[in-house]
């Protein structure tokens, strides 16, 4: 062990070495929160944003990547630091970088949309993008069927812009997976699956039918069998317009049958999105409006939203549904800056009113921070609080912190620790007190190599059951 130790410390430290001779592709991006939005081509970033590319370092309150036009866009207190730049002012109201040109200019507005995460592929803190060819999450919650899942790495392979969107795989990934291609076509494709994971099903196998007739939509099926029963998922999207699009997912295994169908319009005025979801007999709808992002002097920029809410839950024999509305406003905060670090903060205040009477107050704060040590290093703090008044009171806090190390393309490692706080945390209930998780990618010059990431909860409360998670990916 001591001898297998010291050869892995040798190439950690010859590492760096290679990154001299070559130079740095794609970029890394943290923020309080990174959502893939695939069916629309874009990854949407909000929340202290900062970005590393090579040498060139950025920050702003949100961000967007556009897939198919491969193109970065920052908006709201920007700041760009660019060593080879000759003239580069400290702050804007946007920039925008086109990888294609391998070329940014700032701009006097930038226009970053907003959309409902629960809409989102992938959610996470932290990604890699390789521009035009893939984005990398690490320590993500990805959707499978309605729910989402946590992940240690997840990898979205970005498509050439004249391809059609076949959708995503509804299934859960598992720790060891093999497809194996039944037939394809222009419009279509099947595959099958050999799989096994300790903590989704053990062994098993699968059939997937992916459908796209034209580039505006598609339809996935999966059906999956292992040694616990089976489940079928499905995922539909359609854009019916440039600004409306329709979405439908669901899911039907042991003990749960979801299901939810979801009209989004996007535009210049804001967001709105009309959802409709079933969980076993629980039924919420949803009418969600959020302005857009406005500035506030030099403080930062909010938004107003509300939400129009009805929920049906009959095992409350008491009040078997119920009509509410939430308005609220988010705030974000500009980034103060020490040097080469940033923090930058969110708040969130909001009063859920109900048709029987009761009222709640819910609140969010969150704070991130981003340190970067060098060009190949950097670490990241974050911590937030929720909290909901009486007549139900319940609170979540959460504190985490992470390093990244990108020493070259041949190798990267993302790591964090994260302690959960809740009120109703118990033996078996709730999320784990403490998780650790980590991704390590090694890549050859070629382009082959070997990715592995976990993610081990421990402590003495939470449920540690289905948290627990191992990924092995073979690049090539």
């Amino acid at each position: 062990m001591r001898r297998l130790a010291a050869v892995l410390w040798v190439v950690f430290l010859l590492l760096p070495v290679q990154a001299q001779a070559q130079a740095s592709r794609g970029l890394v991006m943290t923020a309080r929160e990174i959502a893939l939005h695939s069916d629309r081509n874009l990854l949407l970033a909000e929340g202290g944003v900062a970005v590393r590319m090579g040498v060139v370092e950025m920050t702003s309150t949100r961000a967007m990547y556009d897939l198919r036009a491969n193109r970065l866009t920052l908006a709201g207190d920007v700041t760009v630091k660019d060593p080879a730049a000759t003239q580069t002012p400290g702050t804007a109201v946007g920039y925008v970088y086109d990888f294609a040109r391998k070329s940014g200019s700032f701009v006097s507005d930038a226009n970053v949309p907003q959309f409902n995460n629960a809409d989102a592929l992938a959610v996470g803190q932290q990604v890699e993008i390789q521009p035009g060819v893939s984005i990398i999450f690490s320590n993500a919650q990805v959707r499978s069927g309605t729910a989402f899942v946590p992940a240690a790495s997840y990898t979205y392979d970005i498509p050439a812009p004249s391809a059609k969107n076949f959708g995503y795989s509804p299934v859960p990934s598992a720790a060891l997976e093999w497809p194996l291609i039944v037939s394809s076509g222009s419009d279509g494709y099947t595959f099958a699956r050999l799989r096994y994971d300790k903590y989704n099903g053990g062994p098993g196998t699968g059939m997937e039918e992916h459908f796209a007739a034209s580039d505006r939509g598609y339809a996935a099926l999966a059906q999956t069998v292992d040694v616990y029963g089976g489940r079928f998922d499905l995922a539909a999207y359609q854009q019916i317009n440039q600004t409306t699009s329709q979405s439908l997912t669901g899911s039907s295994l042991a003990g749960t049958r979801s299901l939810r169908y979801a009209v989004t319009s996007s535009t210049r005025h804001g967001f709105a999105q009309l959802s409709f979801s079933q969980n076993n007999a629980v039924r919420n709808d949803d009418l969600l409006l959020t302005g857009n992002q406005r500035p506030v002097g030099r403080l930062g920029s909010s938004r107003l939203q509300i939400d129009f809410g009805h929920d049906v839950h009959p095992a409350d024999w008491n009040v078997a549904q119920d009509f509410r509305m939430t308005p609220s406003v988010h705030f974000d905060t500009a980034s103060v800056r020490f040097g080469r670090s940033s923090i930058a903060g969110s708040f969130d205040v909001g009063e859920a009113l109900y048709d029987y009477g009761r009222a709640s107050l819910a609140s969010a704060a969150g704070l991130q921070g981003t340190l970067p040590v060098n060009a190949h290093v950097q670490m990241t703090g974050a911590m937030s609080f929720t909290h909901n008044a009486p007549p139900f009171p319940a609170t979540t806090r959460t504190y985490s912190a992470g390093l990244t190390w990108k020493a070259s393309n041949a190798f990267n490692l993302v790591s964090s620790l994260t302690y959960d706080h809740d009120f109703g945390q118990a033996y078996g209930v709730g999320r784990p007190e403490f998780s650790a998780a980590f991704d390590v990618r090694f890549r050859r010059r070629n382009g082959t190599g070997l990715e592995i990431g976990t993610i081990v909860p421990f402590g003495g409360v939470g449920d540690m059951n289905r948290q627990a998670v191992f990924n092995i990916r073979f690049l090539r």
